[in-house]
Parts: C-alpha cells; sequence; structure tokens
C-alpha cells in the first residue's frame, strides 16, 4: 500500500511532465503560427492604444510621417514579398504542370484532373457568391462603392477584353513591370444647326439640348444649334501599359503552357523541368526565411492600420464577419456541394464515408497541413471504407498536390474583402481574373510555406491595395485549419 502510495505523485508528475512535452512540441512545430498571431495581436493593441493620440494630430504632415514611421518595418517586408512574387509564380505553376500531367496516368489521370479542376472553380464561384451577398468589407457603411474608372456603359466589355489582352503578353519582360489596360480619349463635341422663323417651332430629343442662338435682325432667321453629345464623353482609344502593374495573369499562362509542353516533351524536358523545380526549391527558402520576418513585419503592418483608423469598432466587426463568411463557405462547400457530387457520381450515401474518415479531418485541422495528413487519409479511406489501394494511392496524393478547394474559397472571399473595405469596385473583368487566379495560385500552392504570399500573388494581379494584408493574418491561423479540413476531405476523390 505505501508503495502504491508513493507512485501517485511520481505518475502525476510524470503526466504532467508528458502534457508540457507534447504541448511544447506542438508550439515548436507551429512556432511560426504562434509567432505571426502573437503579432497580430500585439499590433492590435499597439494600434488600438495608439489610434486616439495619432487621429488627435492636427497636422497632417506630422500625422503621416507617424504613421509612416509605424509602417516601416512591414513596408521593407512587404517589399521582400512583392520582389519574389514573379520567380515564384512561374517556377511553382511550371513544375507543378510538368510533373503532373494528366497523360502520365492515362484516362484516369485526365478524368482526375478535369475533376479537381471543376470542384476548384465550383468553390471559388461559392466563396465569390457569399462575400457579394455577405458583403463583410462594407458592414455599418452607406452608400455605393466607389469606382476610380468612367462609368461608361460599356466599360464591362472593355475590362473583360483587358483580362484577355493580359493573358498573352506581346513581351514577358513587360509583363514583370506592367498591364495592358483600355485608354480613353475626350469625343469632340458635334452639332446640328437649324435656320428657322420666329413663327416656326421646333421639337428637341431628350438627348439634345440648345446651346447657341443667334438672330438675324434683317431676314428675322434664328440660328439653333441641337448638341448632339458632349465634348466631356469619352471614348475607348486603344491600349496603354499600366507601369508598376505585374501581369501576373500572362504570366501565369505563359508558366502553364510551359509546364504542359515540358510534359509531353517527357525525357527531352526532363533538364528543364529539373531547374524549375530547383529554382522552386530555392524560392520556397527564400520564402520561409522572409517569413520568418513577419511576425514584426505583421505587428507593424496591423499597428498602422489601426493607429489610422477612425472607427475600430467597426473593422473588428468587419473582421468577423469576414471570418463567418469563410467558415459559412467552407461549411456549404464540404457539407452540401462536395456530398452532393459524392452522391450522383457513386449514389452512395456521402455522410457514412465521411464518418470513415473522422481521424483524417481531426488530424488535418490539428496540424494544419493536407500533406502531412496524407497517411492517415490513406489509411482511412482503405481500412474503414474499403477503397482500392491503386485508385486512393494515386487519387489522394495527387489531390492533396494540387486539388485545394478551401484555399479557393478562402482566396476569392479575401480578395473581395479588400476591395470592399477600400470601397473600391469589381469590374466583371476583375471578378473573373479573381476567380481564374484563385484556382491557379491555390493549384501552385502546395508546399509553400505562409499562405500569406499567395494572397499577396493575387491581390497583385487585380491591382489591390496590400496594406490590408496584415489585418487577415489575425484570422489566419483559424481560417488555416479550417481549410486544410476541407482540402484533405476525401469526398474530393469518389
Amino acid at each position: 500500500m505505501g508503495f502504491e502510495i508513493s507512485r501517485r505523485p511520481v505518475f502525476g508528475v510524470w503526466n504532467r511532465q508528458g502534457r508540457c512535452a507534447r504541448l511544447s512540441r506542438m508550439v515548436k512545430r507551429n512556432l511560426l503560427l504562434v509567432l505571426l498571431v502573437f503579432g497580430a495581436v500585439v499590433g492590435f493593441a499597439i494600434g488600438a492604444l495608439i489610434n486616439d493620440p495619432v487621429n488627435r494630430i492636427t497636422d497632417p504632415e506630422e500625422k503621416a510621417t507617424v504613421l509612416m514611421l509605424i509602417n516601416f518595418p512591414g513596408e521593407l517586408f512587404m517589399n521582400m514579398l512583392k520582389m519574389i512574387i514573379i520567380p515564384l509564380v512561374v517556377a511553382s505553376l511550371i513544375t507543378a504542370v510538368s510533373t503532373l500531367n494528366p497523360d502520365v496516368a492515362g484516362r484516369i489521370g485526365r478524368r482526375t484532373m478535369i475533376y479537381y479542376i471543376s470542384t476548384m472553380l465550383l468553390a471559388a464561384l461559392l466563396g465569390l457568391t457569399l462575400v457579394m451577398a455577405i458583403r463583410p468589407g462594407l458592414m455599418g457603411d452607406h452608400g455605393t462603392q466607389e469606382n476610380g474608372e468612367r462609368n461608361l456603359k460599356h466599360r464591362n466589355l472593355d475590362s473583360l477584353l483587358d483580362m484577355i489582352r493580359n493573358c498573352f503578353p506581346s513581351n514577358l519582360f513587360e509583363a514583370a513591370i506592367s498591364q495592358k489596360k483600355t485608354k480613353y480619349r475626350s469625343a469632340p463635341a458635334r452639332f446640328k444647326t437649324y435656320n428657322v422663323t420666329g413663327t416656326e417651332f421646333i421639337r428637341l430629343e431628350s438627348d439634345e439640348e440648345i446651346v447657341a442662338v443667334h438672330s438675324n435682325g434683317t431676314v428675322n432667321i434664328t440660328t439653333i444649334r441641337k448638341e448632339l453629345y458632349a465634348g466631356s464623353n469619352t471614348v475607348p482609344a486603344g491600349t496603354t501599359s499600366s507601369p508598376g502593374r505585374m501581369n501576373i495573369l500572362g504570366l501565369s499562362v505563359f508558366s502553364i503552357v510551359l509546364g504542359i509542353v515540358l510534359g509531353k516533351m517527357r525525357e527531352k524536358g526532363r533538364p528543364l523541368v529539373e531547374f524549375f523545380s530547383t529554382l522552386n526549391q530555392a524560392i520556397m527558402m527564400i520564402v520561409l526565411l522572409i517569413m520568418w520576418l513577419a511576425p514584426v513585419a505583421v505587428c507593424s503592418l496591423v499597428a498602422a492600420r489601426i493607429a489610422a483608423m477612425e472607427d475600430v469598432l467597426n473593422v473588428i466587426g468587419k473582421l468577423a464577419l469576414y471570418l463567418v463568411t469563410i467558415l459559412c463557405g467552407l461549411l456549404i462547400h464540404s457539407l452540401v456541394l462536395l456530398p452532393l457530387v459524392f452522391f450522383v457520381i457513386t449514389r452512395n450515401n456521402p455522410y457514412r464515408f465521411m464518418k470513415g474518415v473522422g481521424d483524417a479531418l481531426m488530424t488535418a485541422f490539428g496540424i494544419a497541413s493536407s500533406a502531412a495528413t496524407l497517411p492517415t487519409t490513406i489509411r482511412c479511406v482503405e481500412e474503414n471504407n474499403k477503397i482500392d489501394p491503386r485508385i486512393s494511392r494515386f487519387m489522394l496524393p495527387l489531390g492533396a498536390t494540387i486539388n485545394m478547394d478551401g484555399l479557393s474559397i478562402a482566396r476569392v472571399v479575401a480578395t473581395i474583402f479588400i476591395a470592399q473595405l477600400n470601397n473600391i469596385s469589381m469590374s466583371p473583368g476583375r471578378i473573373v481574373i479573381v476567380c481564374l487566379m484563385a484556382v491557379a495560385v491555390s493549384f501552385g500552392a502546395a508546399g509553400i510555406p505562409g499562405s500569406g504570399i499567395m494572397q499577396i500573388i493575387l491581390l497583385q494581379a487585380v491591382n489591390l491595395p496590400l496594406h490590408d494584408w496584415g489585418l487577415l493574418l489575425a484570422v489566419e491561423w483559424i481560417i488555416d485549419r479550417s481549410v486544410t479540413l476541407v482540402n484533405v476531405l476525401p469526398l474530393r476523390y469518389p
């Protein structure tokens, strides 16, 4: 009895030590995420504390200087990230496409790729629908979004044509620094002139007005000039380059086509594939080094943004609604759309299938990595759901690499949210770019440490400001885990 009594404290201490050890290992494994969340919280606290003193500064120059100094570390960090966008996009897309050519696996591979791309597009459209319906970035605001472009009836057509033009740049080097955009010129005013007597009457149309009347006293004739359209109107006049705006869409199209061609060249294209693969690995190492500076940068960005706000509580409400929008999209996609697709294809109960992979889903939410969850996912679908290993061991690794449904939803919602937050209206052409680029950057996002860089690529593609990116990182930790859970959901592999 005495021996048993003496063991209890020992085992109690051992259990506490075991829990501490597990907690320590978990923190070390997610150290960057922990530091990012800590940096966002500290930045928010600093911004909230100095918000009132900064807004009391009456001198605009002094206020701008204070905000500039607070934002300076974040500005340097953003410059580092923008510096590696082009090599990251080119290398990652070429590597992903060239090594995952569907012809390698024959008919099953082609069907798999079509299915994956279709579900990612479906996810992007779902995210777009929700963010346009809920409008988290406009919560509490009155009025409509502003549009910096001319309000022309054909503006949507011009935007769509600009998007197609940018898909096929005439110069790849120019595409790295500028985009093509429709330019406008003022249309000269045109008039009709009528000579009438004092007893005649002239009827004006709805789009005409009298702009000048001249009387001739000798013959009693009045000259009336009727304006057809004003000289202030503008019309398209060709295209022009917009410096400082990277043509990410054009570079992505070129990279995808080059990756497909290299994949079809087999052994002849192998040296170039290995070159881009090595470049991709090197760029990812640089990204990882830069991301270790992110906690300080996020603290700086969030503090500067919060300090400059007039209504902090309103922004917090918008950020909470943004989180709710993404989570609603993930729930609808994983519990409604994917089960519906699963049932249509297999005629089986999708929720029974989901129950069999519960271990994989919990693991994915815990470690936030679809690649690390892969062994558990394969075990669950083979042992619990009796899937043929030849199918599961082909489709699951492929899906864990390229099929990022949850990431497509999150990227579309985040991009439109930032546009709403800054009162920037999105034309149909830019919305199409958002959906296509969300799929493209998600397709090439596998293995990239720190998903924030992919969001920056998407913002650059549609010319949206980057200063609100730090705010999104405040809730990125919960979004990242929820997105990973949807990404590994085996209902994507019916």
